[in-house]
């Protein structure tokens, strides 16, 4: 039978769990979205030291949304403070985001705090179980955590210069970044737990799940690379005139990033919203130049120890408080004490390619 391209999600998710033992079910009873967030905010007060308290407050816009505050853990200064509103419902837009609601700055009592949101469409509830998570998911609330963190941490007087006001190249980082705690032996037993029984995640099931990570890496890697390229034509030539050399001229830009040529001819591009849409226009190339730097950043994590408070305090010191105070390079050297090295990227994600 020959391969389609739309048998492509679905012959790659069955050939991972032939090949891993493990699919999105498997791991998704260990994920309850309370425990997930009690092991992340045991991770951002260990490694960051920040405190995140819950505060039950009576305006919100929905009964799911929750409320907490953000404290430094020394002087127990108040930073900011957010929202969180996960579960999918009627009206709500689709996808994950955070959005700074508010940018503190100097004032007469010191310094305001910041304010922001974190939102998605998370798995919900179902009767008596439990909102249950698959990886993704947990990828997906770290991530957004990230952004948060970028925001409420940022020490930036001037407002449209703090927190995510960065340049595109480099506002994907610290969101890009938090992921790849969620695949590390240190943090998987804080953010999981059987939702019946209360067990850990299994050692084997864990093991897979890393096994797992490479997998069609070289894929997604084209994928990438296809998108912003294709991003960056488009908005710099004058492609064609009608909607038939468009798609010629479309098919001919994808056609040596597919793995068949049939795939180049997907007009997948008419719901690619990221060419006009969100920011992205001729920018979306930084989702895989942030891959590049964040994982270079993590490699010295991995390098000192993944939980390492001192190491989480000059991150934040050298990065993450800056906002656009500086050029991202100089904050990266800052922290790196070096240039960017692509290799922790090649090494992470293809685990065989050498530069």
């Amino acid at each position: 039978v020959e391969l389609q391209p739309w048998d492509v999600d679905f012959v790659k998710e069955n050939l991972r769990s032939t090949l891993f033992g493990i699919d999105d079910e498997t791991t998704r009873p260990y994920f309850p979205i309370q425990r997930v967030f009690e092991g992340l905010f045991k991770l951002v007060e260990e490694v960051f030291g920040l405190v995140v308290v819950e505060k039950k407050i009576e305006e919100v816009w929905h009964p799911e949304v929750r409320f907490y505050e953000i404290f430094s853990r020394i002087g127990n200064e108040k930073l900011g403070c957010f929202y969180t509103d996960w579960h999918p419902r009627e009206g709500k837009r689709q996808g994950a985001w955070m959005n700074d609601l508010k940018t503190g700055g100097p004032s007469h009592d010191g310094f305001e705090a910041h304010t922001g949101i974190i939102a998605g469409n998370l798995t919900p509830v179902k009767g008596d179980i439990p909102a249950l998570l698959t990886h993704r998911e947990v990828q997906t609330v770290f991530h957004e955590f990230g952004h948060l963190l970028h925001h409420l941490t940022s020490s930036v007087p001037i407002a449209p210069m703090a927190g995510i006001n960065v340049v595109w190249d480099f506002v994907e980082v610290p969101s890009q970044l938090m992921e790849n705690w969620t695949w590390e032996d240190e943090i998987l037993p804080l953010i999981s737990c059987h939702y019946e029984t209360g067990e850990a995640l299994p050692t084997e099931i864990s093991s897979q799940l890393r096994a797992g990570r490479q997998y069609m890496g070289g894929l997604n890697q084209m994928r990438q690379l296809a998108l912003g390229y294709l991003d960056l034509r488009l908005h710099r030539d004058e492609p064609a005139e009608t909607s038939s050399e468009l798609m010629h001229y479309i098919e001919s830009i994808l056609l040596p990033y597919s793995i068949e040529p049939e795939f180049s001819k997907l007009h997948s591009t008419t719901i690619f919203s990221h060419l006009f849409a969100g920011g992205y226009a001729a920018g979306y190339y930084s989702y895989l130049w942030s891959e590049v730097l964040e994982a270079d950043v993590f490699s010295r994590f991995k390098e000192k120890g993944v939980m390492n408070p001192a190491v989480g305090r000059e991150y934040m010191e050298s990065i993450l408080t800056q906002g656009d105070s500086d050029e991202p390079e100089r904050l990266f050297q800052r922290f790196m004490g070096r240039e960017v090295d692509r290799q922790a990227l090649f090494d992470r994600n293809l685990g065989f390619l050498k530069s």
